[in-house]
């Protein structure tokens, strides 16, 4: 389970009811995720200790937590738990002209 500097990996998560899993990342942010706009639709590869990679869909979400400032996020298309914390994702490609 390589880690790489164009991986985004997970410091923390939390379900939201009827959406997926927010993912927030721990730094330093992956030029990826720098670059998209707010709401890009990605395909992304799930890294979780002991488990196979696992493909889902993602959108660059904006997240506002006073007294800090706006951070990047994803949110995930994703049926799942909480993400343990030494999860990351790597980028398998930006979705274009296609409806999550």
């Amino acid at each position: 389970m390589a880690v790489t500097v164009s991986s985004f990996v997970v410091r923390t998560s939390l379900r939201v009811p009827g959406l997926g899993i927010l993912a927030l990342p721990a730094a330093p942010l992956p030029d990826w995720l720098v670059a998209a706009e707010l709401f890009t639709p990605l395909a992304l590869r799930l890294h979780r200790p002991g488990q196979p990679p696992l493909a889902l869909r993602a959108t660059v979400e904006e997240v506002n937590q006073a007294p800090l400032l706006p951070a990047r996020a994803l949110l995930l298309d994703a049926d799942l738990d909480e993400l343990p914390p030494s999860s990351h994702l790597s980028l398998e490609s930006i979705v274009e002209n296609e409806l999550f």
